[in-house]
């Protein structure tokens, strides 16, 4: 589990994707490897959920993926 500093994600993802990017922030810098696990699994399948949706392209399920390491 680690998020990649290195990589920005676009500013205009939906904002129930961004509210939880940051919950995930937190769990991170907590080092409450349990929560953030547990909580990134919804994460992940609401981003996949929002790119079958049409909501995020291609191009941001790619870069979300390469920030979270799913890969």
């Amino acid at each position: 589990m680690f998020i990649d500093e290195t990589i920005d994600l676009p500013d205009y993802l939906p904002e129930r994707l961004q509210s939880d990017f940051l919950e995930l922030r937190k769990y991170y810098d907590a080092d409450d490897w349990f929560n953030f696990d547990i909580f990134f699994e919804g994460v992940e399948a609401t981003v996949k959920g929002y790119y079958l949706a049409g909501k995020i392209s291609r191009e941001d399920l790619n870069c979300i993926f390469r920030k979270y390491g799913i890969m």
